[in-house]
């Protein structure tokens, strides 16, 4: 396999459940280590909140609980996949962008913990889950889902594949958009706010400024960002806290993301995170693995 490409994606907000973590905690000490390092930092213990219904898909709470969760697997299958593959191609679905630039060792644990909190922190100036909302739609074939279409007040967030985009904005103006335009299934999604849209621009701001100090090292991975899809390791490291900034209230361009990964001739899609759903926005013709670690029988099975 040594001669094969792979391409690790990282979950982003949404995939969070109650019980994420917990088989890890009974198989691996260090596991239990890491969470009560993670509680120190935020300081709540997490597992806790994971546990609360009522904190587990707050923005401020939901960021920290997925970032961590993937850390674990980073560094449980780390070696694995870098003795296992001759190239990695990384890429992460907004929260996920920061799991990949862990995996590429830019900031260690403690700090890059300290950056997402900053950024989950900033974005839920704006979280309300009574204001705000988001929804996927599965579109009809062939539909073009555009800004021409949207209008006013409802924004496009995430293009996930050609089956898949989501929307975000007030709910409100987000209900008439549904009930005026039947263009396909609306599934709402787990989270609190307008993510990758003109209403965060002023969260973009605050977290710019919080991490303004923070010392990023250059990468040798090349992990494509969501913001346009620049690559990480063609920009100096001391640009990575403003690509940061501005992924957050830009779209997440994930099928473009993906025609990119697959033009370096990837063999393998591994997915990291708490619950598969990235896999599921493949080209329906790609003939290469697709696997995802996202508990410890995943990891065992491999």
């Amino acid at each position: 396999m040594s001669n094969k490409n792979l391409s690790l994606l990282f979950t982003g907000q949404g995939s969070q459940f109650a019980e994420m973590g917990i088989d890890f905690i009974s198989k691996y000490d260090w596991v239990k280590e890491r969470y009560t390092t993670s509680s120190k930092i935020l300081g709540y213990d997490l597992l806790e909140a994971q546990s609360d219904p009522n904190l587990l898909n707050l923005t401020q709470y939901s960021q920290p609980m997925i970032f961590v969760f993937s850390s674990i697997i980073i560094d449980l299958c780390k070696d694995y996949f870098i003795k296992n593959f001759s190239k990695i191609i990384l890429a992460g679905h907004s929260l996920g962008e920061y799991c990949a630039l862990y995996f590429a060792e830019t900031l260690d644990f403690e700090e890059m913990l300290k950056v997402v909190i900053s950024r989950a922190e900033s974005m839920s100036i704006v979280s309300d889950p009574n204001k705000y909302a988001m929804y996927a739609i599965l579109k009809k074939e062939n539909l073009k889902i555009d800004e021409k279409l949207l209008g006013d007040g409802v924004y496009l967030a995430n293009l996930n594949s050609d089956r898949q985009v989501v929307i975000c904005g007030l709910k409100e103006n987000l209900l008439k958009f549904k009930e005026h335009n039947q263009i396909g299934k609306f599934i709402p999604l787990n989270v609190s706010a307008p993510f990758h849209s003109d209403l965060m621009v002023e969260s973009a701001k605050v977290f710019n400024e919080k991490i303004k100090n923070k010392i990023f090292k250059k990468i040798e991975f090349d992990l494509i960002s969501n913001h346009k899809l620049i690559n990480y390791k063609n920009i100096s490291e001391k640009d990575y806290g403003k690509q940061l900034s501005l992924q957050i209230h830009s779209p997440v361009l994930w099928s473009d993301t993906i025609e990119t990964i697959l033009k370096e001739e990837v063999d393998a899609f591994i997915e990291i995170g708490p619950k598969k759903t990235l896999l599921n926005f493949l080209p329906r013709d790609f003939q290469g693995d697709k696997l995802s670690f996202c508990n410890v029988k995943d990891i065992e099975n491999v």
